[in-house]
């Protein structure tokens, strides 16, 4: 039986997050371009090719990631309609995402809306982050927060998430 292949554009996409997780890895462990890439399963070339201008290369040779930069991810936002697959145009907004996403789980684990508050009236590409205690007790009793799903690559566990919440709501 033939192994299954996938497409230039599937392998294309992976290649990209790949390289942007490097960067991120890069920047949050101070690790360098060599070291994060093995880590990611990819190459430095690759990286360098596809984030490339989010690098910086010393007089020593060696490439340091930038403080920010203005990528587009696809991700998922942690909203009042539970999550929602948005595109972001930088770190920041990235970033933003998944300080959220944490700021939930600890507030799940310790029942302090404390955790919340950052995060009021806060928006990332148009979806107002999910501040209310109440809603999100609700989502995490029906089994509908993930902690783990702030990227679009865990797409098969957001629509199974996001059917439930549509058919919980309605």
């Amino acid at each position: 039986m033939k192994a299954k292949t996938k497409s230039k554009k599937q392998r294309s996409s992976l290649a990209k997050q790949r390289a942007v997780a490097t960067l991120s890895r890069m920047r949050n462990r101070s690790e360098s371009l060599s070291k994060a890439a093995r880590a990611l399963r990819t190459t430095p070339r690759t990286v360098r090719k596809l984030v490339g201008k989010q690098l910086r290369r010393s007089a020593s040779g060696r490439y340091t990631a930038t403080r920010n930069d203005r990528l587009k991810r696809e991700i998922n936002v942690f909203g009042v309609e539970g999550y929602e697959p948005v595109t972001v145009s930088s770190s920041k907004q990235a970033q933003l995402a998944s300080h959220h996403l944490i700021a939930v789980n600890r507030f799940l684990r310790t029942g302090d809306r404390e955790w919340l508050r950052p995060f009021r009236a806060k928006r990332i590409a148009g979806v107002e982050l999910l501040t209310d205690p109440k809603r999100i007790r609700e989502f995490a009793e029906a089994d509908l927060v993930k902690l783990d799903g702030l990227y679009r690559n865990h797409r098969a566990a957001m629509d199974i998430a996001n059917s439930r919440a549509r058919a919980w709501t309605a």
